[in-house]
């Protein structure tokens, strides 16, 4: 028995903290090897986000580090030097227009009227996983995090099986750059089944995502 749930499945980013630190060592009092608590704050405030200093605050310390350059995979980069000058955006911000592969948007103006929009489609967009994806057997735990104290695991998970198709904006399997597409899919992704812990053996979800941005995900718990 399925059960179509009202949410809509969005990835959240990973928040970097070498994003954070790039290229602002001469912008605060910091050199590599320095170790940033909430004893210290102040040294590298200007640097973080407040995301990130309230991870500090309560306990998360960071270690300063030399900043090298992280470079986008080659495919992804040509393909948005080949593509970003022909997409543009439509007039709402729901829907993109002749994209084919790569970033959107690269360099977005902060004046355009439609900046916010562009930053959006590029999260959508970002290089994150290859065309399809397949992992199997991997843990996962849940817990809570202590006031300047470590993870307390209250439940390990063993999932056996994570899979995710991209339909557009293909660029290492065929077909490329976009896989017939009539249901007009962004992504497809399942996570299924769960093996332990023995209460939820067998869960598993499914879901679906669109190119069209007014289209709310389709997701299932089974």
């Amino acid at each position: 028995m399925a059960k179509k749930l009202g949410w809509r499945a969005a990835g959240v980013g990973m928040l970097a903290l070498a994003w954070a630190l790039v290229g602002g060592l001469a912008r605060a009092d910091v050199v590599p090897g320095d170790k940033i608590t909430d004893q210290n704050l102040d040294k590298a405030k200007d640097l973080l986000s407040p995301g990130m200093e309230w991870c500090v605050k309560h306990g998360w310390p960071i270690t300063i580090v030399e900043s090298k350059r992280v470079d986008t995979p080659k495919a992804y980069k040509e393909a948005t030097e080949k593509y970003a000058g022909q997409v543009k955006l439509a007039a709402d911000g729901l829907s993109l227009q002749n994209y084919v592969a790569g970033l959107p948007f690269p360099n977005p103006d902060p004046k355009d009227p439609q900046f916010a929009h562009k930053v959006m489609w590029n999260y959508d967009y970002h290089f994150l996983t290859t065309d399809d994806v397949d992992l199997r057997n991997f843990d996962a735990d849940t817990g809570a995090i202590a006031d300047h104290g470590p993870l307390t695991v209250e439940r390990h998970f063993l999932l056996d099986h994570f899979r995710r198709l991209f339909w557009n904006g293909r660029l290492y399997v065929d077909p490329k750059p976009e896989k017939p597409n009539p249901n007009g899919y962004r992504a497809q992704q399942g996570l299924y089944p769960i093996l332990e812990p023995f209460d939820l053996k067998g869960v598993g979800a499914l879901g679906n995502r669109y190119v069209d941005a007014a289209k709310q995900d389709d997701s299932w718990l089974y």
